[in-house]
């Protein structure tokens, strides 16, 4: 499995990004099978209310399916990429495991 992370306007430490390959692992672990490649897109953006927001968008590339785009924006860094990474594991189990 390829995981590919690229940022805009936020700093990526190897600890971070360390972190962020324990969590794929951790919330993809009983679909990893099925995923060919990750890739994972973090960038700074300024809110109405000039505050910098982490918009974090997750893609997910599976055997013989479309890929799987998931989306989100908050103000913390490690809390969006909790949420997307809780989304699309839902996402994926509800893809592959459908009755």
């Amino acid at each position: 499995m390829r995981v590919t992370i690229q940022s805009v306007g936020v700093d990526i430490n190897s600890d971070l990004e360390t972190k962020i390959q324990r969590e794929l692992q951790f919330s993809l672990s009983r679909v990893e099978p099925h995923i060919t490649a990750i890739s994972i897109s973090l960038n700074s953006v300024t809110n109405m209310r000039n505050h910098c927001d982490i918009h974090c968008r997750l893609t997910l590339e599976i055997v013989n399916q479309s890929n799987v785009v998931i989306e989100d924006t908050q103000i913390n860094l490690e809390y969006v990429i909790d949420r997307v990474l809780h989304k699309a594991s839902r996402a994926v189990e509800r893809l592959i495991f459908k009755t």
